[in-house]
């Protein structure tokens, strides 16, 4: 084999390896940006009466939560909690659960835990907050 055809074919293999990785690495992305399932047997707390909460009077319940989210959240989230440091929180798809643990446990190297800060209670008026958020 000719020192050419040599170097186009490991060109060729390189161009293939790199778009395996390509592929691989979207893939995993595709995966992890996936909304995450309820836990099995349990089923998906409802909104319908968060989105109730969403009408021009908010209610008290979303009120207290966009007084915690502007003590604790704003920072990041930005005053409009249209993303700062953080994301954007607008059209959130995760569920109560999904949001409860990450305020709860935080993402490591990116977002604090709450857990000894909010309460039960805390966490549910939050929740009712950013369900408010709509685009």
């Amino acid at each position: 084999m000719s020192i050419g055809a040599r170097a186009r074919l490991n060109e060729l293999l390189l161009i293939v390896i790199t778009a395996i990785g390509l592929f691989a690495m979207v893939s995993s992305l595709a995966f992890v940006l996936q909304p995450e399932p309820s836990a099995p047997g349990l089923p998906e707390p409802s909104t319908n009466v968060i989105a109730a909460v969403a009408a021009p009077d908010i209610g008290e319940f979303a009120r207290k939560g966009a007084d915690l989210f502007a003590r604790n959240c704003a920072h990041c989230h930005g005053d409009d909690a249209r993303g700062d440091e953080g994301p954007s929180l607008y059209g959130l798809r995760k569920s109560d659960a999904r949001i409860t643990t990450i305020v709860m446990e935080g993402i490591k190297g990116e977002m604090p835990k709450f857990g000894s800060k909010f309460g039960d209670s805390d966490i549910q008026a939050l929740i009712a907050y950013l369900r408010t958020l709509k685009e």
